[in-house]
């Protein structure tokens, strides 16, 4: 599987497309919705990496996303990277449990998962400050 990256412009506060990285230099080439492409350092951006995997509706599941999580109930769960453990994992955002692996609620029928937003354009949404 090839890396698939998103990032999030700190000045404009957007979303942007990535179309390449050059890490050796910390560049950035990214193309905006209205097609600009640009060239920046990455100091301006949150670079964020596809898990590879996608919610209930096909929509690919970022680092970063906030996941509404239903079985007999549902919750909001924040997913991000563990560097220690070498796996995406995901949170709750309204309980103070350990992070679990995220494959754990793709691994069964038992979940039904889907992304409502993000923390960076919604930051109340995950209870995340930024």
């Amino acid at each position: 599987m090839i890396p698939r990256y998103r990032v999030w412009d700190k000045e404009f506060k957007e979303m942007v497309q990535v179309d390449a990285l050059v890490f050796d230099e910390q560049i950035i080439k990214a193309t905006y919705k209205n097609g600009n492409v640009v060239k920046e350092d990455l100091k301006n951006y949150v670079l964020m990496q596809s898990t590879g995997l996608r919610d209930k509706n096909g929509k690919e599941i970022f680092e970063g996303d906030v996941l509404k999580v239903t079985n007999l109930s549902s919750w909001l769960e924040v997913v991000s990277f563990n560097e220690d453990k070498a796996m995406f994992v995901s949170k709750e955002t309204k309980r103070k449990v350990e992070e679990t692996p995220l494959y754990d609620l793709f691994n069964t029928d038992i979940f039904e998962v889907e992304i409502i937003g993000n923390i960076h354009t919604n930051p109340k949404l995950a209870e995340v400050e930024q």
